[in-house]
């Protein structure tokens, strides 16, 4: 895609200060996300030494469609307000433009400034990234939202949803400090043995509500080469997520949540497990070993639709029963 092709141009306008760094990591997702679809104007990238900084910010300016990212926090309302700094000059360049069609200019609230923003800023509606940046969470899915035009309301429904979604990840991390265990998985004999931070260990059975339920109970007496659950030997291969697997994704997860053994509970800890199935063990070869944590309950849980209805129902029924307790 040459230049001529790309959809718009897209100004960053920001200030040099001590918490730069913020600054940058907010770039960096611009660019990279936007760079092959987008003209990006960040000065450290787009002016060369020697080159004159006004004329090549009113230049950039000048482009049309344009959209400016003005990266606002108090360095920026600093500059902001010295004149002759080079922030003040390309404020008084976005006020003579800031009412022309085809010009966006939003600004993107870093520091807790939002009530002091300088002309033209000033009565613009913003988007305020503290929430997200506080959490450590991406933002570039955000900024893409407002690059394409996104309303303010679907915006927040996304910032919203990446909230939740970090405070899932959260209270499960907490849940599962307590449940430090590690899964080996052996290539040769099938077997599959749960580890604890003692160094004791024991091999992986269904646990008793499986035996119970007419949706496991019918297979766990089977014995193959790779899939005796009676011994602690599982199937897994890189291939469809086979029954076999579901079901040992599914004494995996019960084995990190032992005490949700409810029959309420029992759909959604098979849900879990074939998507465990689906996600993980169906992606090992049969001749290869796996070890499988905590972490791994989040990782391939959290970012398939069915798996995160599942930990947010086990999650809510974990700390629900510890209230209760």
């Amino acid at each position: 895609m040459t230049d001529t092709d790309k959809q718009s141009t897209i100004f960053i306008s920001y200030a040099w200060g001590e918490k730069f760094e913020k600054k940058e990591w907010v770039r960096q997702h611009i660019v990279a996300h936007l760079q092959y679809t987008h003209e990006i104007f960040w000065d450290r990238d787009s002016i060369a030494i020697g080159e004159s900084m006004e004329q090549k910010i009113a230049q950039a300016l000048n482009k049309r469609p344009l959209l400016v990212l003005c990266l606002c926090d108090w360095d920026y309302l600093d500059a902001a307000q010295r004149n002759g700094s080079g922030l003040y000059r390309e404020l008084q360049f976005l006020k003579r433009i800031a009412d022309e069609p085809q010009v966006r200019i939003v600004p993107l609230i870093l520091d807790d400034c939002a009530d002091r923003l300088p002309e033209p800023l000033e009565g613009r509606v913003y988007l305020n990234l503290e929430p997200l940046q506080r959490n450590g969470l991406d933002l570039s899915t955000t900024l893409i939202g407002v690059v394409n035009g996104l309303s303010q309301a679907q915006i927040k429904t996304s910032i919203n949803a990446q909230m939740k979604k970090a405070d899932l990840v959260r209270r499960t991390r907490i849940y599962l400090e307590h449940q430090p265990i590690v899964l080996w998985g052996n290539a040769i004999t099938h077997e599959v043995t749960v580890c604890r931070p003692d160094q004791s260990s024991y091999p992986l059975l269904a646990p008793q509500w499986m035996w119970e339920s007419e949706m496991w109970n019918y297979m766990l007496g089977d014995e193959t080469s790779t899939f005796c659950p009676t011994e602690g030997r599982w199937h897994w291969d890189y291939f469809s997520p086979s029954r076999g697997m579901q079901a040992l994704g599914t004494a995996v997860l019960s084995t990190f949540f032992p005490n949700l053994v409810g029959e309420d509970i029992q759909y959604d800890l098979s849900r879990g497990g074939a998507v465990l199935a689906i996600n993980f063990f169906s992606t090992v070869y049969i001749t290869e070993p796996f070890r499988f944590d905590k972490d791994d309950i989040i990782t391939f849980l959290i970012n398939h639709p069915e798996g995160y209805a599942v930990l947010e129902k086990l999650i809510g029924e974990t700390y629900s029963e510890t209230t209760n307790a």
